[in-house]
């Protein structure tokens, strides 16, 4: 085997996401401070582009339902492209041996050897665009003004009867406990209550999804013709709390339905040709911290999760409704993350409050799949795997996967509202256990 050089691998280190998937073919769209495309990996059947390269640091993300899991530098991404998959240990001088090749980067090996296709000019590395990075204001001020914000909104009928319905079967108790609000149809609403945000005092400037923006025909270097308003269309908001109870951000309720049904309330700064704003903030994707909504109806912004709830067991999902459903129906602490790939942001709070028992429970369509040869998702079940494993071997914690027939439902949620349970695993030994909370 030749091994490369170091001037090779630093070289290919210099390639940044963008710039290869460019020339790999790949539709790349400006999305705020982001670049979005499909999702390098083969296998993951997409409805719509779910990765995102952000601009700032080059690096890239899906954030696709599926447990997919891509995320990091060139490397990785070209991995994935090519291999399904990365493993540092069989994918790393490949990949960078394969992107060399492709950008046109002389291919150097330790023993002196210098491959070079003639045919390509020789790369250069490309200036990154400049974007600045603005931080959000902090939980504590984010938390007042959303909680503020939540107040002034209205609730609309529609979306009462969808909380109230079937679907869902939120109690009005639990509706007000988790602070489900519409977003205003009209521009003139939505203006009428930043406004009375601004003038009752509350900040706004930095919290992600709120915004100002140029009157047609303004002067970007006068005050006067900008204006504040929220970013985002849709149809509700779902507030994020942290584990202190504070609404640290807000998650949309799309108009799709086929498309990406949630997105964030968010409002990094854009200047684009004709459309220019500032004043907000990137809203990133944190973990929602969710207890059951009679104990978060007495949840004062500040307190700690062990102040007023005594923490047994966890459980980990994906989505906010999920979240909020399961943790009345099981009356337990639940940690909704935004992506099946994010569980590493959970691993800071288990060790926070102690917590020894945890369950995960992914929706079951995430990675049952018929049609594959071993009847799952294979990277889904990865992706099970490398957080089981993280979990016992290096945390001490016990952990079960929950798992159930597709028929009784799509998520946790639709299977505990028909009244069933899921079927238990303990991760560590694969033995069947009786489902207990």
């Amino acid at each position: 085997m030749k091994y490369l050089s170091q001037e090779t691998i630093d070289m290919v280190k210099k390639v940044s996401v963008y710039e290869l998937a460019d020339v790999l073919g790949y539709d790349l769209r400006r999305s705020g401070n982001h670049w979005n495309l499909r999702c390098p990996n083969p296998n993951h059947q997409e409805k719509t582009p779910d990765t995102y390269i952000k601009i700032s640091t080059g690096y890239y993300k899906c954030y696709g339902g599926g447990g997919c899991g891509p995320e990091g530098d060139a490397i990785n991404f070209y991995s994935w492209h090519h291999f399904e998959g990365y493993d540092s240990k069989k994918d790393f001088y490949r990949s960078v041996e394969g992107i060399a090749k492709l950008m046109g980067i002389p291919v150097q090996y330790r023993d002196g050897t210098i491959l070079m296709d003639e045919s390509r000019p020789t790369y250069v590395p490309r200036d990154r665009p400049k974007v600045p990075v603005i931080p959000a204001a902090s939980a504590d001020v984010c938390d007042r003004t959303y909680r503020r914000f939540l107040d002034l909104c209205p609730v609309f009928d529609e979306h009462l009867d969808e909380w109230l319905g079937s679907k869902r079967q939120y109690t009005r108790e639990q509706i007000g406990a988790i602070g489900l609000r519409s977003i205003p149809k009209t521009l003139d609403h939505a203006k009428k209550i930043v406004d009375t945000l601004i003038s009752e005092g509350y900040q706004i400037e930095r919290v992600p999804g709120f915004t100002q923006f140029l009157r047609n025909g303004g002067n970007p270097n006068r005050e006067e013709d900008w204006f504040w308003l929220i970013a985002g269309k849709g149809k509700y908001y779902i507030p994020v709390r942290d584990d202190l109870g504070r609404i640290i951000r807000l998650r949309i309720r799309t108009n799709y339905d086929n498309k990406k049904k949630y997105v964030w309330f968010s409002s990094a700064p854009v200047n684009e040709g004709d459309f220019i704003r500032r004043g907000g903030a990137e809203s990133g994707a944190p973990i929602n911290v969710v207890l059951p909504s009679k104990v978060m109806a007495i949840w004062e912004p500040g307190t700690d999760i062990s102040a007023i709830y005594k923490i047994q067991k966890a459980l980990i999902i994906e989505g906010e409704h999920k979240s909020y459903i399961s943790a009345d129906r099981l009356n337990m602490l639940v940690f909704g993350i935004p992506g099946v790939g994010n569980f590493r942001e959970v691993l800071p709070l288990l060790k926070k409050y102690g917590i020894k028992e945890v369950a995960i429970a992914y929706d079951i369509d995430a990675f049952h799949d018929e049609k594959k040869p071993t009847g799952k998702n294979e990277q889904v079940f990865k992706q099970l795997v490398n957080l089981g494993k993280q979990l016992i071997s290096e945390e001490g914690i016990h952990t079960e996967l929950w798992a159930w027939n597709p028929k009784d439902g799509k998520g946790l949620d639709d299977l505990l509202i028909n009244l069933k349970f899921p079927v238990v695993t303990d991760l560590r030994t694969n033995e069947r256990l009786p489902f207990a909370i």
